[in-house]
Parts: C-alpha cells; structure tokens; sequence
C-alpha cells in the first residue's frame, strides 16, 4: 500500500473516533482549563517546598558522607528512574498496538512505517517528558545552581529519550539478544555502585558546576542528536516490527488501566506476571522433592531458581541500609529496612497470592487455610529474616547497642517487611456491594482509597516500636506485631 493509502485509512480512523466523540471542544477546554491550573499551582508549590528543603540541606549536611551523598542524589535518582522506565518499556515495549488494531490493521497490506511511527515518536517524547521533571526536582535539592540545574535536566531528558529510541530499535531487530535491552540492568547497577561507595564512605563529592565544561555540553548534545536521528528514522524502523511484537504490550495496556482505575495494585501486579509468564511461554519442569505442605516451600525454591535476578536484587539491596547509615540515618535505618524489605519480598509471594485469589485451590488442600497459606511463606520469610541480620552492622554504626539488640533489631526489621508484604499481597478488592460514599466521580467503596496505602501502613506500625525505642524491648513488641499480623491474614478466609 501506498503511502497516500496509508494517510487516507488513518484520516477514516481518525473520522470515525471523532464521530464518535461524546465531549465537546468547549467541555474539553474547560477540563483543560482546570487541569493546567491545577498543575501550576500545586506545581509553584513543590517548587516552594524543594527550595526550601535545599536551603535547609545546605545548613545541616555539613558532614563529608554527607555532602558527597548530597552530591550524587540527582544522579542516583534519575538513574533509578531510567532504569525502571526502561525495564517498562521493554515489558511493554515501546510500542504497542491495542487488540483492534492488531487484529485489523496489521495484518492487512499496509505500510505499517506509517501506522506505528507516531506511536515511537510519542513514547520517546514521552520519556523525556517524565523524567525531566524528576531530575529537575533531584538537581534542585541538590543544591545546583540554575545553568547546572538546565544542563542537568536536558540531559536527564535526552538520555531517557535516547533510550527508548534503542529499544524501539532492539524490537525491531531480529536477533533476540540486543544490547539495548541492558540499559535497564546497567542503569541499576550503576545506580548500586553508587550507593555502594556512599555505604563505604569513598563517594566523590561531585561539582556540579562540571556538568557545565565543555565535554558534558558536547556529550548533551551528542545525546540530543542520537534522539534526533531516532525521530527521523522511526519510520524505517518501524516498518519492520512483526504482529508478534506490538501485538502483546497492547493486550497488557487494558488490563493495567483497568487495575488502576480501582487502585487496585496488586491486580496490577498479577497483571505484569501474567505478561511475563505469557512472554516467557514456558517451563521446565522440575520433578521430586518433600510431601506435604512442604511442598508448597518447594516449589518458591524451585520459582527462585528460575528467577535468580530477583535473589541478586534482594542481596544488592543491602547497600540501602548501610548507605543510610554512612550520612547519620541513626534509628531511620531500621525504617529504610523495613520498606526495603517490604517491596523486594512483593516478587517471593506469588504462589500466596495465589492461593489468596483462588480459593477453590486452597480447598483442594487436604489442611487448613492457615497452614496452607502459612507454607507459602516459609521460603520468603527465610530470605527476609537473613536480609534482616545481615544489615544489623549498619544499625552499630549509628546505634550504641550490643551485638544481641542490634541482632534482634535486625530479625524484627525482616519480619516487619514481610508482614506488610504479605499485608500488600492478601488485600481484598474494592468491593462494591458494600455501602459506596457519595462522591463527585460517582459512589466509591470504602476500601478502595485505602487500597493504595495497604503494606505502608502495617510497614509504620511494625517499625514503630523500633523507632521510639531501638532496643531489644521494641524490637520484640514489633516481632509480636508482625507475628500478629501475619497470622491473622494467613489465617483470613478469601472472599
């Protein structure tokens, strides 16, 4: 087909989706009006709020780790942020076709250059515009100055684009094994390595009046030109991509709008694994192994096994409480510990949410609720409580305690982790044949808000007795806490 074919079948698309419209030019200003109102003022506000922060970090990181830390936070958290947006975007891919399309217009005989390369453009642009954002906020509490601050965050920017852009390439590549499809990892490591040396107290302090020498500027705009010449080549490079390469990020699309619409995010969570696991297609089977419900801890070793990243992850995350130590975090890095462990122990309780989901699996169990579900996390519990003792040395750096307290502050910190974790996993969805609350959108279930704090909540409530008294006596009433908790939940019967 032609490229003037291609521009007439995308005009009808576009004339049937606006025939089609049920907002008007006027109703759509006005929530534009309002949109870019809110955004301002709330804007001008954290603009506020970060500049002050930076007035006050400048007066109290007075300290060596400290200053050096400071120096390097705009660059490990853009680096976080590239590095979870680029492990998205592989997930998805960067671009994707909704199931209509997949099923219309790909397979019929057009220039698919022209039909998918707005989609590429639009997902490079659109990195860019997140995280420039994000860096500008992390320069600014940073303490850099304007010029550094504009280089820093058009950067920041580019380099996001630019990535994207590789993976748009690498999906269109025919080998399997790209090297664009690293810079998430790499990103993550680097980010490590980072927080690392902050814990070993060897960070440099970086100037940030470096980002304004000449070979940053040319290595800027370097960048910039790379995310150029993706722009112009978007369309040659995606007239290569298959049906099979577009068509699987469309499916997913739905169904996490469709999670985040009820704030439901652990749906979206099972939303993602069955992406993976669809994507992965299949397994090897592993035979043998112990009877009973150990069985069930079994089969989380086995999961372990095939996913060692999430393992390597969990041990490199370690460096968090010794990096908060390393700036005078005190008692704090009992808090960062439990979160730590709260959101890493999330991937280990899959076959927990499972049998949280189904219930009519649970009753094929020849043992109680409890028993069953409490199997599931054996294997979790484990790892996090080895977590736990292994960053009590960072709580010695800071705390004044003996080797059996700092040991037992650590067991507590692991088991507060896996209570909001089992906590996140075992939440019910909003159900809506309670009573609603009148609201502007409409009636809402009562648990739905409270849906998007569920594992925080039980995470402050566990690490609270730690925070007021960091000794063994505290780390005990939380280990009764969690313990608490997680019986409870395992215990609970689905709905």
């Amino acid at each position: 087909m032609r490229r003037s074919e291609s521009a007439e079948l995308r005009a009808d698309i576009r004339h049937w989706r606006r025939s089609r419209r049920t907002l008007s030019l006027g109703e759509a200003l006005q929530d534009l009006y309002i949109g870019v109102f809110a955004v301002l003022m709330l804007g001008s506000m954290l603009v506020s709020v970060l500049v002050n922060l930076s007035d006050v970090g400048d007066r109290a990181c007075v300290a060596s780790d400290c200053a050096s830390a400071r120096s390097l936070l705009p660059w490990l958290v853009v680096g976080t942020l590239l590095a979870v947006l680029w492990s998205l975007a592989r997930l998805v891919g960067p671009v994707a076709v909704g199931p209509g399309a997949a099923a219309w217009l790909l397979p019929a005989p057009v220039d698919r250059g022209e039909l998918l390369r707005g989609r590429a453009r639009g997902t490079t642009l659109l990195a860019a515009a997140l995280v420039a954002p994000v860096a500008a906020a992390a320069a600014t509490l940073a303490g850099f100055g304007v010029g550094p601050l504009v280089a820093f965050t058009v950067g920041a920017a580019g380099l996001a684009a630019y990535g994207v852009g590789a993976l748009v390439r690498a999906q269109a590549a025919a080998r399997a094994r790209h090297p664009a499809l690293l810079l998430g990892p790499v990103s993550l490591l680097a980010v490590g390595a980072g927080l690392a040396a902050i814990a070993a107290s060897r960070a440099p302090e970086v100037d940030a009046s470096a980002i304004l020498g000449a070979p940053a500027l040319v290595g800027i705009a370097l960048v910039w030109a790379g995310v150029v010449a993706v722009l112009l080549r978007a369309r040659v490079l995606t007239s290569r991509l298959r049906r099979r390469d577009v068509a699987p990020g469309g499916v997913l699309v739905p169904g996490l709008g469709g999670a985040l619409a009820t704030l439901d995010l652990a749906l979206m969570f099972d939303v993602l694994v069955d992406h993976a696991a669809g994507r992965r297609a299949a397994a090897r089977p592993r035979r043998g192994g112990p009877q009973g419900l150990a069985a069930l801890a079994w089969r989380d070793v086995i999961r372990i096994r095939r996913h060692p990243a999430r393992l390597a992850l969990l041990a490199g995350s370690l460096v968090l409480p010794y990096a908060t130590a390393a700036v005078g975090g005190r008692v704090v890095v009992v808090l960062v510990e439990v979160l730590v462990c709260f959101v890493l122990v999330v991937p280990f309780l899959v076959s927990l949410r499972v049998l949280t989901r189904s219930s009519g699996m649970v009753r094929m169990f020849p043992t109680a609720w409890g028993p069953t579900r409490a199997a599931a996390i054996v294997v979790p519990g484990v790892l996090l409580v080895g977590h736990g003792l292994l960053s009590a040395p960072a709580l010695h750096r800071t705390l004044d305690r003996s080797p059996g307290d700092l040991a037992l502050l650590g067991v507590a910190s692991g088991v507060a982790g896996l209570a909001a974790g089992v906590r996140w996993v075992t939440g019910r969805p909003p159900d809506y044949a309670r009573p609603l609350v009148s609201t502007p959108a409409g009636g809402v279930p009562t648990n739905l808000y409270g849906s998007v704090l569920r594992g925080f909540d039980i995470a402050v409530l566990t690490a609270l007795p730690m925070l007021l008294s960091p000794t063994s006596g505290g780390a005990a009433v939380s280990l009764v806490v969690s313990v608490g908790v997680v019986g409870f939940l395992c215990g609970r019967r689905a709905t």
